[in-house]
């Protein structure tokens, strides 16, 4: 199963965000596979999701994009730390929130983290950097990643994130 987390605007579709749920949705519809989207920072939520997914398909691939990444890189550490697997851990742009702070990476998850460096940055590209509120560079031990790419795209330009990084190759195997 894969387990997409949307970032802090993630919930606001009403505003027209919403970019994760509706990409795990049309993943979902266009691959077949089951997918579930969560909103950031519900960690017990997550925690759940997991271990249900674990427990039916013996294995789960977590995406998260923006402070939802750090919420699947979290999620991957306490599932590794009770025997659970996660086969890929997928952070798309990782943005910190002000409070914090990672834990060390066991290195169970085959771990790809996409970074964003636009050349002309938009609207969404200057929230990532808005302190107190997010932090870019994320905290994350991005040095311990598998897979490190630097790409020139949006914040909120999640698709292209997926099939540019090859992100979705890895979940499906393609």
């Amino acid at each position: 199963m894969d387990i997409f987390i949307g970032g802090g605007a993630d919930d606001l579709g009403w505003l027209g965000f919403g970019v994760v749920r509706q990409y795990a949705a049309d993943f979902a519809a266009r691959t077949g596979r089951p997918a579930l989207y969560l909103p950031n920072n519900r960690p017990r939520r997550l925690r759940r999701a997991l271990v249900a997914a674990v427990q039916r398909t013996g294995a789960a691939n977590l995406v998260g994009h923006s402070w939802g990444a750090v919420d699947a890189y979290e999620a991957a550490v306490w599932a590794a730390r009770r025997g659970l697997a996660v086969a890929n851990l997928i952070t798309l742009d990782p943005v910190s929130g002000p409070f914090r702070r990672p834990s060390p990476w066991p290195g169970e998850a085959a771990w790809l983290n996409v970074t964003l460096q636009p050349s002309a940055p938009d609207a969404s590209d200057r929230l990532t950097r808005r302190r107190p509120l997010a932090h870019k560079p994320s905290r994350l031990p991005l040095h311990a990643a598998d897979a490190h790419l630097v790409l020139d795209l949006h914040h909120w330009d999640v698709e292209a994130m997926m099939r540019r990084s090859g992100a979705e190759a890895r979940l499906t195997g393609a």
